[in-house]
């Protein structure tokens, strides 16, 4: 498996005040300033500035397909949990459409303790769009599943893997794999 965060982790300097050369010298107590100062100069500025209770932002972008060989990199665009997840604020997260037959969410971030009106303004949005009510979870067969055998528990049929490979059709292997 990827290794990469636990390597990275190996390499830095004890002490929450020594400078991190790997983060262009800035220390753990700093980062955390940095993480405090976006909610306050961020989050708490745009809800002073526009009279807002809440930001509201698309969670994230829409599902994909999952590359059962190669995973999911470079299919990842945005998410609004990390703007409150920084300065530790608190955010809910509901649906709000479907795309392509796969739910799409919807976030509201908040100040601290902003929890209670954060779960009135969702609940009321999830309430007045029944999103959820209207689309019922349900299993799509996107994953070839034809060559599975033994699927009731207890039962146990070997399956011998007659699918073949052709290298001229296989993508390049990722660095980090």
């Amino acid at each position: 498996f990827n290794q990469d965060i636990f390597v990275l982790c190996a390499a830095l300097a004890q002490g929450p005040n020594t400078p991190q050369p790997l983060f262009n010298g800035v220390t753990y107590n700093e980062a955390l300033q940095i993480d405090h100062d976006a909610g306050v100069n961020g989050i708490d500025e745009a809800l002073r500035r526009f009279s807002l209770d809440a930001v509201v932002s698309f969670t994230d972008n829409p599902a994909w397909e999952t590359d059962l060989l190669y995973s999911d990199t470079g299919r990842f665009y945005f998410a609004s949990s990390g703007l409150a997840a920084a300065p530790g604020y608190p955010i809910i997260q509901v649906p709000a459409t479907m795309v392509l037959g796969t739910p799409m969410g919807i976030s509201f971030l908040g100040t601290a303790f902003s929890e209670p009106a954060l779960i009135k303004l969702a609940s009321g949005f999830e309430a007045f769009t029944q999103v959820r009510a209207h689309n019922l979870p349900k299993f799509l067969d996107n994953t070839p599943s034809h060559h599975i055998k033994g699927t009731t528990p207890g039962q146990h049929t070997p399956v011998q893997d007659t699918d073949t490979v052709d290298p001229a059709k296989t993508k390049k292997k990722p660095q980090h794999l």
